[in-house]
């Protein structure tokens, strides 16, 4: 059996996906499967995915309707997985040669342990754009995970190693229920289903920020904050302190969809109305101010600063 089956959901990226899938080939960890799922590419992806499968590099499953966000893709990886650890990757995106090492050391170091976490960056073309998370390395409890959680994304969906029986008692991501943002709600809602999370601050995976057509079409940023459902779903056996991260938490995404928002003109009311007062962390405060400025004194402003 594998130890590890990497999940790739696979929508028109000819141009990317064979850089992606080398990153895998270079892995210095060889015991792993590849899942490639074409969520019904018509670029000319599914004849190169295919062309690899031939070679025996991977099993490829093919879907006729696309997912918004491959979260339908990816649980339908996850389904035929034969390994206990699942390790998802986007096929526009890069990984260091010792990602799935440096979570099979951690695995046999913490065997107790579910939800893996490697640290990623963000990069915009050539430009890495800076990082805020500043975590301890090593086992993280709920209430620490949850409190890094509410200052920062410190889980990338390239960056997580999750146990397969967990992951398929959460009900996997939320397909059909988010145009975007389901991954997020998925990491922080497993987050609050665990008593620990391991994290490595070493970068063993790249988010390249201009290859995301669900980062950049703005579209997708309706409603409020999938997060916001987690207050419901997931407050019942946190402690007190627990449940004030994870409000943290959830205010913080709300917030940065309203400044999106803003920018497109769009209303942010509901938005507003949303957060939980209580729980605001200092910045966030800042952050609510500036959004109750007129549209175009914060147009001006937002120039200003940028």
């Amino acid at each position: 059996m594998h130890f590890f089956s990497v999940i790739i959901p696979v929508h028109n990226k000819v141009s990317t996906v064979l850089d992606s899938l080398s990153c895998l080939y270079n892995q210095t960890l060889k015991n792993f499967e590849i899942i490639v799922v074409d969520d019904a590419s018509t670029d000319g992806s599914l004849q190169l995915l295919l062309q690899e499968e031939r070679k025996g590099k991977l099993r490829l499953y093919q879907r006729d309707k696309p997912g918004p966000g491959g979260y339908a893709a990816r649980n339908y990886g996850a389904q035929q997985a034969t390994s206990k650890w699942l390790v998802f990757f986007d096929a526009d995106d890069l990984l260091v040669y010792d990602h799935l090492s440096r979570f099979a050391d951690a695995i046999s170091e913490n065997p107790s342990i579910e939800l893996f976490v490697n640290a990623f960056q963000k990069m915009k073309g050539n430009r890495l754009v800076p990082r805020s998370d500043s975590l301890k390395s090593g086992v993280l409890s709920r209430q620490e995970a949850l409190a890094a959680f509410s200052r920062s994304d410190f889980i990338h969906m390239n960056g997580a190693c999750i146990h397969r029986d967990r992951f398929m008692d959460l009900g996997g991501f939320p397909a059909g229920r988010y145009q975007r943002a389901g991954d997020v709600y998925f990491w922080l809602k497993a987050i609050c289903s665990l008593k620990m999370v391991h994290y490595d601050p070493t970068v063993t995976n790249m988010w390249l920020l201009h290859n995301s057509g669900v980062v950049s079409d703005k579209s997708n940023v309706v409603h409020i904050h999938p997060c916001l459902d987690l207050k419901k779903e997931c407050e019942v056996g946190l402690t007190w302190l627990e449940k004030h991260y994870l409000r943290a938490a959830i205010n913080r995404k709300i917030l940065a969809w309203a400044v999106e928002k803003k920018i497109l003109g769009k209303s942010i009311k509901k938005d507003m109305y949303s957060l939980m007062l209580f729980s605001m962390r200092p910045r966030q405060w800042l952050t609510l101010a500036s959004l109750t400025i007129p549209q175009p004194y914060y147009e001006r402003l937002r120039d200003r600063v940028l």
